[in-house]
Parts: C-alpha cells; structure tokens; sequence
C-alpha cells in the first residue's frame, strides 16, 4: 500500500532542509557550546557555515537532518603523548548545557582533551538517545555523576582517566550503573574507586556486558563468590593493578564466553586451581606480578585457543623446559606470545622453545636459564621481541643467526655473557624499534651497521669496551629515538655543536672520556646523565620543561650555577657535584617547590650562606653541600624539609651551635654528616628523636660538653622511611643510593653511598667534650662504628660497649680515660678495629676471642701502665705497677706540684736577673757582699786549718 501523502511529503522537507543545512537551533546550540570551549589550535575552525553537518566533528543523519554524532576526540603525536605528556591540540574550558538540544544526539565523544579538572557535566544524564559517551582521559575530576544512570540506551561507556592525574574522577557508589541495561563496553580504568561498595553485585546486573576493564581502580576488595553469574557473555575482563589481596576468585572460572583475562599486578595467592582449564575461550591471559604458591601446568591443558601467556613474576620456578613439555601441542603450536620474565626458572632452551613455530614475542628476562640459543630459535621467523635479559646465558652470536629475524623489532640480550660479534658492514634485514645490548662485548668499536636502524626509539650499548668516538651519525639515524645509554664505556670525543634537533627524552653518556663543552640540548630532555665525563665550560643555561634528571657530576664544568635551573619546573634530581662551580648557591631553587627531591652540590667552590629559601622545597629528600666553602649558620627554614633523608654539610666553614629542630622537624633523617666546621655548643639532646639515624657525623668542630647520656635512646630502627622518594626510580635510579658520605672507620676515610641505610655509624672525633663516656652508648646494639678520639673525656671504657654486638670499629684514642680495659671487648664477634692510645688505661690487656687478631702493639700506645700482649710490658715483673681507681688524678694531676716548682724558679730567676741588670748601685752593693762574704768564709777556712795543724803536731 502506498504511503499517505503527507508522511512522503513530510519526508521530502526534510531531505530538502538537510541538502540545504542543518537545524537552526542545533545549529546555535554548537556555536555555544563553542563560545565556552578554549581551543588553542583552532581545531574548530570550520565551524562558521551555514550547514553545521558539514563541519569538522559533526554527524547528521541523512533522512532526518538531526546532529547524531559529536565526535571532537583529540588527536595527538604519539611521541609527545607517551613521554612527555602533552596535548598541543586539546579542547579545554566549559561544557555548555546547550548540548541538551541536540535532543537526537547519539554519539558524544570529548576523550584526550583537557578540561583542567572541572566535573563530568549532571546534564549528560539527560540525552537520552545517547548510545555512545566516550569521556577518557579528558581531565574531569570529582565524583561521576549519577544522573549518567538515565542513560537505559548507553551502548558503550568510557570514563578513565588515565593520561591525566591519576585519580581524579571517582565513584563510590555503583547502584546507578544497574539501570544501564544495554550497555556492552564499561571502561573505568584509573577511576578512583577505594570507597564503593557492592560493585560487583552492581556489574552483575548488566546481561549484555561483553568488555569490562577497572585496571588501576583502588578496588577495595573482591567477592570469592556470587549467589548466581548474569554477565555470562562477558568477553573482556581487566581488574589489573588493584592490589587485591585473596585468592582467585570462584565465579570467574563460570566466565566460559572470557577470550580476554588480565589479573596482574595484584596480590593474588595460593594455588592456580584446574578449573582455569574450564575457559577454552581464552585468547589472551595475564596472570603477572602476583603471588602464587606454585604453577601446574594442568590448569592449562584445556586452552588450546590461547595465544598470549602472561605469567611475570608470579613466583614460577623449576625447570622450564619440563613444565612447557606438559602443556598440550595445540597450546604449544598456537602460543603467539609467552611472557615468564622475573622468575625464578632455571634450564635451558633446547628441546623446547623452537618447537613453538607461531611464537612472535618471548620475554624471559630476569630468570636463572642458562646454555647457548639454540639455532632453532634464531630461524623463528615470526619473532618482532626477544627479551633474554638477566640470565647466565652465554655464546657468541653473528649477524648470521640474527639475519633469519626479518620481522624483528625489539632485542634485548643485556647482562648475560654473550660475545655479540657483528661486522660493521653488515645490513641488517629488520629494521628495530628497540635494542638493548648492555654488557656483550660489543667494542672496541663502535658498532656501524646501526646506521640503517631508521625506526629506531632505543638505544642502549652501555659497559660494552666501546674505545672509540662517538659518530655524529648517531643523532640523525631516526628520527623517532628518544632514548639513548651508552655508558661506562670509553667513548672518546666532542658532542656535536647542537642537539636540540634530535627528540630525545633520555640521554645517558655517564662514565666516559667526553669532552670540551656541551651542545645545545634538546628541549624535550626528562633524564640526562653526562657524569664522570671531561666536560668543560659552563654549565648549560637553558629551561627545560619537561626535565626531571640532571646528572652532571664529576667533570670541570665551572662559572656560576646557572639560574635557568629554577626554570625547569619539573625538575626532581640535580647533581652537579665534584665540579669547579663558584659563586653563591641560587635563591631561587625554592621555586622548585613540590617537585626537587635531590640537591647534590658537593666538592665545588660555591661560597656564600645556605639560602633561607631551599626551606620552601618540602619534598627534599638529600640536600649535599658538602666540600665547598659555605659559611654562616644553619638557616632555620630548612626545618621545613620534614622529608630530608641525607643532610650533609661537612667540610665548609659553617658556624653556631647544632640546631634543636633537627632532632624534632626531620623525622627520616638516616644521614647528618656536620663534620669539619666550627660548629661550637654542646650536642643537643634532640638528636636522639631521629629514628631511622644511621649515620651521625659531627667530629672537627670545636663541640663542648659532655656526651649525652640519652644517646643510648637512638632506636636504630630497621629499613628505609616509607617515602615517595625511594619510588623515584623510573630511570633505575635505585632507593639504595640515597646520597653518599664521606665517614672515617677504621682508621681511614671512605665513602658511603650504596646501601647507606644498612651502616651505622657516630663519629663525634676532634672536639672539646669532656666527661665520661655514659653507660647508657651499649644500648646501641646495631652501632657498627664508633669514634670518640680526640677530646677530653675522662673516667672508664664503659664494660657496656661489650653489648654493641654489631660493632666493628672502636676508637678513643687521644683523651684522658683512666681503670682498665673491659674483658667485655672480647665478646664482640666483627670488632676488627680498636685504638685506645695515648690515654692513662693500666692493667692487663684483655685477651682471648676477637682482641686476639687485634694484635698491634699501636693500638695501646701512649698507655704506660698497660701490660701484656701484644705489647712488650710485662704482668710479671717486680716493678711496681701504678693502678689508678675511678676517681684517682690523670698522670697531669700528678706532676703538677713539680711543674709548679720548676716554674717558680724560672719565673723568679728571671725577675731576679732583669733587676739585678737594671740597677748599678744593686750590681755594686751585691757584688760588694759577696767579695765580703768570701773574704769572712775564707778566714775562717784559713782558722780552722792552722788550728788543725797544730793539733796533729801535738799528737
């Protein structure tokens, strides 16, 4: 039956007002929607004609005219997005509400943009013919509105927000998503999710889900198990990154329709069960970064479908070669990708791996295998990655095994014991993304055939023997590298006049024999490391934007600190230590607010005070300003670094009394180093309230006062501050170097810095404390080193430091203690050095144990009643042996009543002379009495011997 003839009219005013545009009000209704975009690249420039269908972005339908699709997702570089996070092109400003009369709209997607934080407008829950919301990575926060649970007819939903602050969109409350009952595609990745509850039950209630990802979420917990399952057609199930702590749940293996499971970086544990076997659907399965007790391959027996294997560090161990030969030969022939890296697998490759034809990735990394590659491997042709790091293989590979991987991408054969022997006129048949061969023996030369590599994002050739120049061609061979290490080698030469080129993010020449100055750098630089170089100049006076490494140490850059480096808002670590920088330490580093973790000045010229405005840098973790010639006190605003972990100012002409708020404001301090200065005062007791001290360094001042006896209250606990800072390493630069310092142990000063936190160490040497040395130190049980020589305590060697069972080095040389040495020194096992020289110690050394290895007679020098060995005074003998009690005087007190008789006499001798030379008439009047003198004593003499005479003529 025909059609009335009105509906066909009808339609031919319409197809006759869509030819000739759009709707009128819709077409307002964009053009404020515009009006509050801000669109910095003028993407919506084509908005201006009269027919809004045509514009770019905009959809209409083709019989009725009405806008049904709004699709302004940004495009972006790939380059720029993945490293450095930006989005040139983004819309940003305000949603209009005028997109509520686009009353036909079907498709809304504003993903990748920039809407700088404002909430998901309530209104979108008002579209309701939308079918498609695609919110992504656009920079909302806040809560998601509820009101999006009006949308019945919302096909596909995409909120996360990745790409952006993670976390700044949230839900807690799931009840609305159960009214989305035509919904196929939920994405909330990256959506805060700590506090919802029921979620799950919530999910459960949406029959037509087929795609579900919540990686990233913060979900509080997972149900084991569920009365019934609804979402039986579930395809895609992603809960990645979540840290649940259970183990698997039981519902899941009811997922028979799952081709796609990800349950990695979780905390999932216990046994795989067999029931895994039950999903003969599975395509893709990551399982990685988990805790499980052991892995079967029986759970696997049944996925025969399966093409991607995920099982990184998941605690599989055993022989490798034995647990893929259980696996069935439909899963060994379809197997596409088989990622076991960090585990703790041990074998070999043969028997096995080539036997896998379909394979295109492998990533062993980090595991225990070990023999030769097999040939068979080298002839899988389908391989793009082949990760082997980090295991004991070994054997020389030629360009021979590597020209039958034509498709080959990524290679990474780094710190194994291959010898990588490649011509230099070879042409390889693949072109890389990605090659990774630190530690292959790969010089002396540097390798030419990479000239070719025009793909090529990473480079890494580090500890190679490279003895050679670093090529200029090395920047111009790809225009997609921005990753470059190629250090510890020695690599000789200049850097070409400018980089700034080149798209580098990452530029590593660290420990090698450059020089002359540096180029022009590139702009978009995260991580530079040219430490441990010959460079010269002056230091690069550029903002870097996105810069958050800066490693600069070790070479003879000079001049002034450039005042650029307060500019690079994003910078987290400089280091610019062992230099020739002079002048002042830059005031406006305190710019550098939230972001600077790491300050490291140390060994330049820098002179001047500390500037009161580091004080503002909250996030400081090591601040080193030792070795130079800074004065002045210790600014009270650096109380404010509550995150300080190494406070190291040695070794400059600081002076004023040691801070109390460093005791009380700096709660992770693990390193106070304030040696050689002029640091005058007593120790103050605060000290003791640092709980994760490890080493206290305050010798070379001129200290006085005694000891605190509250130091035995130091907690020495264990481990590391729990900190942002020791998550720092997104270019490996590890938490166990957390700074270094200079400390003397044993005798001679070495340097500390790997694994600071697990020495302990107080060195209060060269100062003016006087007392004894309080009992209460032996409750420092994990003190390693020890050092109190040099000052003017006096009474016993407490017998408690027999309880320091940890310690290693013991020096009190150069004081005035006094009583014997304590037996108690023999007990302790790692004690390797002892001085206790020029003091007034007696008795018998103790012996037995330990002290007998301590056998130089040097350490109990300058002692004169000490006897026994290792000295040569003997116990035994009938000289008298002089025993001082606790309270008896040092050998000074003794000789004083001498001393004070020999300088009465030179004092009143001299008096006596410069008198008698200043006076004539006392010269004549004395020299007259002794010639009177004589002249009596000689009469006398003369009397008495002629009376003498006579009497022995008489006899």
């Amino acid at each position: 039956m025909a059609p009335p003839i009105y509906l066909l009219l009808f339609t031919i005013a319409i197809q006759a007002f869509a030819a000739s545009g759009c709707f009128e009000i819709e077409r307002n209704a964009l053009l404020a929607f515009k009006a509050d975009l801000i669109d910095p690249r003028n993407r919506l420039a084509s908005w201006k004609s009269q027919n809004c269908c045509t514009w770019k972005g905009v959809v209409c339908s083709n019989t009725t005219g009405h806008i049904l699709k709004l699709n302004l997702r940004n495009s972006y570089d790939n380059i720029d997005y993945l490293y450095y996070g930006k989005r040139p092109s983004a819309l940003g400003g305000k949603i209009s509400p005028s997109l509520l009369l686009l009353n036909h709209l079907e498709h809304l997607d504003l993903s990748l943009n920039n809407f700088n934080g404002i909430r998901i407008p309530t209104y979108f829950g008002s579209l309701k013919n939308l079918r498609y919301l695609n919110l992504s990575q656009a920079c909302f926060s806040g809560m998601v509105p509820p009101q999006l649970g009006n949308l019945s007819n919302l096909h596909y939903l995409d909120i996360s927000s990745i790409g952006c602050d993670a976390y700044d969109i949230a839900v807690d409350n799931f009840a609305w998503f159960t009214h989305l009952s035509s919904l196929r595609y939920l994405d909330i990745s990256f959506v805060e999710m700590s506090s919802a509850t029921y979620w799950l039950q919530a999910i459960n209630m949406l029959p037509l889900l087929k795609y579900l990802d919540m990686s990233m979420t913060s979900l509080p917990t997972i149900p084991i198990s569920l009365p019934y399952l609804n979402i039986t057609t579930l395809g895609v199930l992603k809960i990645a990154g979540n840290n649940i702590n259970s183990t698997l749940p039981r519902w899941l293996w009811n997922l028979t329709s799952i081709t796609h499971l990800d349950l990695s970086l979780n905390e999932f544990h216990g046994f795989i069960p067999d029931e895994l076997s039950c999903l003969k659907s599975l395509i893709v399965l990551s399982l990685g970064y988990n805790n499980f007790e052991g892995l079967s391959p029986k759970p696997f027996s049944k996925l025969c479908g399966l093409n991607t294997l995920d099982l990184t560090e998941v605690g599989f161990s055993g022989e490798i070669n034995k647990w893929v030969e259980k696996l069935p030969s439909c899963t060994q022939q379809n197997l596409q990708i088989l990622n076991f890296p960090y585990n703790n697998l041990r074998g070999n490759l043969s028997g096995w791996l080539e036997n896998m034809t379909s394979l295109t990735e492998i990533d062993l990394n980090g595991n225990s295998l070990n023999g030769t590659i097999p040939l068979g491997v080298w002839r899988l042709t389908n391989l793009t990655r082949l990760y082997l790091k980090s295991n004991f293989f070994e054997g020389t590979i030629t360009e021979v095994q590597l020209s039958h991987l034509q498709r080959l991408k990524w290679l990474d054969l780094t710190d194994n014991s291959f010898n990588v022997q490649i011509s230099h006129d070879w042409i390889p048949p693949f072109q890389l993304k990605a090659l990774h061969l630190s530690s292959c023996n790969l010089g002396p030369k540097f390798p030419t055939w990479l000239q070719g590599q025009t793909q090529l994002e990473a480079l890494v050739l580090s500890n190679n023997g490279i003895v050679d120049t670093l090529p200029n061609w090395l920047w111009n061979i790809s225009s997609s590298l921005v990753y470059v290490h190629i250090s510890n080698n020695q690599i000789k030469g200049k850097l070409p006049w400018s980089l700034d080129h080149v798209r580098l993010q990452y530029l590593n020449l660290g420990s090698n024999q450059l020089e002359g100055p540096l180029p022009a750098l590139p702009q978009t630089l995260s991580f530079m490391n040219l430490s441990n170089n010959l460079f010269t100049g002056s230091m690069p006076n550029s903002t870097f934007l996105s810069l958050q490494y800066l490693l600069l140490s070790n070479n003879s850059f000079g001049g002034n600190v450039p005042l650029s480096l307060c500019e690079s808002v994003s910078l987290q670590v400089l280091d610019i230590s062992s230099n020739e920088l002079s002048g002042e330490i830059p005031s406006c580093l305190g710019m550098l607010q939230d972001q600077l973790l790491v300050l490291d000045m140390m060994n330049n010229a820098l002179s001047g005070k500390i500037p009161t405005s580091l004080g503002k840098l909250g996030a400081l973790a090591i601040l080193d300003l030792s070795n130079n010639s800074l004065s002045g006190k210790i600014p009270s605003s650096l109380q404010y670094c509550t995150q300080l972990i190494n406070l190291n100012l040695g070794y400059n002409n600081f002076s004023g009394t040691i801070p109390k708020w460093i005791g009380e404001s700096l709660p992770f301090l693990m390193v106070l180093s304030l040696c050689s200065n002029t640091f005058s005062g007593s120790i103050p007791s605060e000290i003791v309230q640092l709980g994760y001290l490890r080493a206290l360094d305050l010798s070379h001042n001129i200290l006085s006062g005694s000891i605190p006896r509250s130091i035995g209250e130091l907690s020495w606990e264990k481990g590391v501050p729990i900190m942002p800072f020791f998550e720092y390493s997104n270019y490996n630069v590890s938490a166990g170097s957390v700074g270094s310092v200079y400390l003397v142990v044993k005798g001679e000063a070495r340097e500390y810095s790997k694994l600071l936190y697990l020495f302990e160490s107080i060195d209060l040497s060269c100062n003016n404390l006087y007392g004894e040395i309080p009992d209460e130190i032996g409750d420092l049980q994990a003190l390693q080193n020890l050092n109190l020589s040099i000052n003017h305590l006096t009474g016993h060697i407490p017998d408690q430091i027999g309880m320091m069972h940890a310690l290693e080095s013991l020096d009190v040389a150069m004081n005035n203690l006094s009583g014997t040495i304590p037996q108690s020194l023999a007990t302790l096992n790692y004690l390797s050095y002892l001085n206790v020289s020029y003091n007034n110690l007696s008795g018998k050394i103790p012996s037995g144990y330990q002290l007998q290895t301590l056998n130089d007679p040097s350490i109990y020098m300058g002692n004169p009643y000490l006897c026994g060995p290792p000295t040569t005074q003997s116990c035994f003998t009938n000289e008298t042996i002089h025993v001082f009690g606790k309270r008896s005087h040092d050998r000074f007190e003794r000789l004083g009543p001498d001393i004070s008789v020999v300088l009465g006499f030179i004092i009143g001798f001299w008096i006596f002379c410069g008198v008698f030379l200043l006076s004539r008439s006392l010269r004549i009047s004395y020299f007259s009495a002794i010639d009177r003198t004589y002249d009596r004593l000689y009469v006398a003499v003369a009397l008495a011997l002629i009376s003498l005479r006579r009497r022995f003529r008489e006899v």
